[in-house]
């Protein structure tokens, strides 16, 4: 083999000459540009039949090299919005709260990627989005009457944050895949429809009676005890449902006749890259730092949870499984999922022929029990956890319907002695 020197266009090429006659040309460490993620030179070798193909190989590896973004690290390509999205989901889930999580992901697969999954990312376009919107917000419009647990999927009334969450997922795509637009940041959301009624989550009076009275027929099972202590429990404190089912034995005090409130549960989204399966898991904190909270409740309340705890105890120890300090563990002793417990509260609602809600219908109820029994605001935000008093007051003007009275006649009879003097 013969081997020579060859200058080209200020470049030194090794040409060989094999001993059948073949040519071939070869250079190393030719610069094709720098990284822009490292900030070395990046270098590469080539070979080839002729000149001219040389000159044709490295023009593709600068093109290539310039095509993924200045730079030889491992790039990951986005073609279908679906990986898009999903990549941007991954990501946000980093530093996000379950609860968040759950809510968003709800977006992710039954609105976002439904729609735009299987489009290309640079294809979408304003208009697509536009109409998609408008739609959303019709559907909205439709459904903003019927808020019970029947109401159809995919009606969502925060269709304004859904369209959001879709705009940050063609940003992320921006800033780390390239993309050039956000077709997402010109488009009008359209209002928020509102309700022609006040909707009021809560069993007045009479219903509250139908209640009490259907729960106190029900069989005396297992399953039934547990139901109506949880709603008794939930009727008595207020707290939330979640709080309630991270509820230990050291949490109830019954000296002083409180219960803590100091946690509560979420629901952790399965993980089919990591193989991981959804499961219920405990935050260590409320929902926030002011349901931090003591609540006072009766002696009977505490006695019947207490008596449950024990028997729940007995159980578990007579099928040989680890004790729990929970006091409404699952069959297992693990945390247990409200979603079974709310099957049956609609089911016995209906059965009751009451207005289908969940179980914030008694936390609700609760509420204006105290409200027309004349409690103040501050206490009774104290009572329910809520950060901010306006908070409580918002949500609960509704259910004083005797407080209003009383006051117009309280303001009646000073109106009547100040007219006779």
């Amino acid at each position: 083999m013969q081997i020579e020197k060859v200058s080209h266009k200020g470049k030194t090429l090794a040409k060989k000459t094999k001993n059948n006659g073949s040519v071939s040309y070869s250079a190393k460490g030719i610069h094709i540009g720098t990284d822009v993620k490292t900030g070395k030179k990046v270098v590469t070798t080539i070979t080839a039949k002729t000149i001219k193909e040389f000159d044709r190989k490295l023009r593709d590896r600068k093109l290539e090299f310039e095509n993924n973004g200045f730079t030889k690290q491992k790039q990951t390509q986005v073609y279908r919005f679906e990986d898009l999205a999903n990549i941007w989901f991954e990501n946000y889930c980093l530093y996000i709260q379950e609860n968040t999580i759950n809510r968003v992901g709800g977006y992710i697969r039954n609105y976002i990627i439904p729609k735009f999954g299987t489009f290309r990312v640079d294809k979408i376009e304003p208009y697509d989005i536009q109409l998609w919107v408008n739609e959303l917000a019709e559907n909205a419009k439709k459904a903003i009457n019927f808020d019970t647990l029947d109401k159809k999927k995919g009606n969502a009334q925060d269709f304004g944050a859904i369209a959001h969450k879709l705009s940050d997922i063609f940003d992320f795509g921006i800033t780390n895949f390239g993309l050039k637009v956000n077709p997402a940041k010109s488009i009008k959301i359209p209002p928020k429809p509102k309700a022609n009624k006040k909707r009021i989550k809560v069993l007045h009076s009479e219903e509250l009676a139908i209640w009490l009275a259907y729960t106190s027929k029900l069989t005396d099972n297992q399953a039934n005890r547990r139901f109506k202590l949880i709603c008794d429990t939930l009727l008595e404190t207020g707290c939330r449902i979640n709080e309630l089912l991270a509820l230990t034995i050291e949490d109830l005090n019954l000296e002083t006749y409180q219960m803590s409130i100091n946690k509560t549960l979420v629901w952790k989204n399965a993980n089919k890259k990591l193989g991981t399966k959804g499961k219920v898991i405990c935050k260590p904190t409320p929902k926030t730092d002011s349901g931090n909270r003591k609540i006072e409740v009766s002696q009977q309340i505490l006695e019947r949870l207490k008596l449950w705890y024990l028997e729940v105890e007995d159980r578990l120890k007579k099928l040989g499984l680890e004790e729990t300090n929970l006091i409404f563990p699952t069959v297992h002793g693990n945390f247990m999922c409200d979603r079974n417990e709310r099957a049956t509260l609609k089911k016995y609602l209906a059965d009751a022929k009451l207005p289908i809600y969940g179980f914030h219908l008694f936390r609700h109820t609760h509420a204006s029990l105290l409200l027309n029994k004349g409690i103040n605001w501050k206490e009774l935000q104290v009572r329910m956890g809520h950060k901010s008093i306006s908070t409580t007051m918002d949500l609960y003007a509704e259910l004083a319907p005797k407080t209003k009275i009383e006051a117009v006649n309280l303001l009646q009879k000073e109106l009547a002695i100040l007219t006779t003097n």
